[in-house]
């Protein structure tokens, strides 16, 4: 029995999502310039089957370095380098929904094809809006990941990150500094401080570090630095993201960082953590109950973002023009 009009754009969907979700994945990354900097460092890991997400936490370090001549004793002492944490996995989905009057509506091969095209690229667009926003916010909507406002706090002191308690493990807490007044005279030196301070505990790891921020803030440093010999980072500018650089790190904007903050970041100790057997998955149609022929699927993401050493990095806040 040849199959239905219905069961054919269900494979027209299922085949054409197959063929587009490698580069679907890919435009992912593409989408924001920190998750595609994050991808080309090394920093996007794929765990499967894990019932949570276990997080190495580097705190400590080997103390037992000592410069020996004749008959010198070097401690052989196991210095407290790790302990563990763990994050649950967030599920992000949209849905892709089919009406029986489209279908009927769209019955020429050309006409189907271009409805399937429409209806996947919405949902793919607004699968990478959402991770993008999310990037940006504190954790705390519902079922969210974590994001940038609370890995990296304004207020480091207090909250819960990876089941960790700031106020309790003061060794968890990121760095913070108050802007010095007017950024036409201060940014580039709070920016240099910023900097210096989280080079400080990563002298060895420092190709990894970003700037990360708003538009305004963006723009203001392009206003002040124009005088300068300011370079692009050629890996960012090559995808398509605006980026200069400071000091040799580049800085990147997105739409929606939080307002008059600007992080200085070190992915080296950040990992965005995907299952790559629920990443941009797409599920079997479903009948919708009391309505003829209209049927549903989801595409479906399982991801959490976080950091393993959190003094690393560090959040300028209060900047204004």
């Amino acid at each position: 029995m040849p199959p239905t009009w219905s069961q054919v754009i269900d494979t027209m969907y299922t085949s054409t999502w197959a063929y587009r979700r490698p580069k679907a994945t890919e435009q992912a990354y593409l989408n924001t310039p920190l998750f595609f900097w994050m991808k080309q460092r090394d920093h996007v890991e794929n765990l499967s089957g894990y019932r949570r997400i276990e997080i190495p936490l580097q705190y400590g370090s080997n103390e037992t370095v000592r410069w020996i001549g004749k008959g010198s004793v070097v401690p052989v002492t196991d210095s407290e380098l790790l302990t563990m944490a763990y994050e649950d996995w967030k599920y992000v989905a949209v849905t892709i929904p089919r009406y029986f009057t489209e279908d009927q509506q769209n019955r020429g091969k050309a006409q189907a094809i271009r409805l399937v095209q429409t209806k996947l690229d919405a949902a793919e667009r607004a699968l990478n809006e959402e991770h993008e926003r999310v990037l940006h916010l504190d954790g705390t909507g519902a079922l969210e990941p974590n994001g940038l406002a609370n890995l990296i706090a304004a207020s480091p002191t207090t909250g819960t990150v990876h089941g960790l308690d700031r106020a309790t493990y003061t060794w968890w807490r990121n760095q913070t500094k108050a802007a010095s007044g007017s950024a036409a005279v201060y940014l580039k030196g709070d920016m240099r401080t910023c900097l210096n301070d989280i080079i400080k505990y990563s002298r060895n790891d420092v190709k990894d570090i970003v700037i990360h921020t708003t538009q305004a803030i963006y723009e203001m440093y392009e206003d002040i630095a124009m005088d300068m010999k300011v370079l692009s980072n050629t890996m960012l500018a090559d995808a398509g993201f605006d980026s200069i650089q400071f000091k040799g790190k580049p800085i990147m904007w997105t739409p929606s960082a939080t307002s008059g903050e600007m992080r200085f970041i070190n992915t080296k100790f950040m990992k965005w953590y995907i299952d790559e057997g629920f990443w941009m998955e797409m599920t079997d149609w479903k009948q919708i109950p009391d309505q003829p022929f209209d049927k549903v699927a989801q595409i479906v993401c399982a991801e959490n973002l976080c950091i393993d050493r959190a003094v690393c990095h560090k959040v300028l806040t209060g900047i204004t023009a």
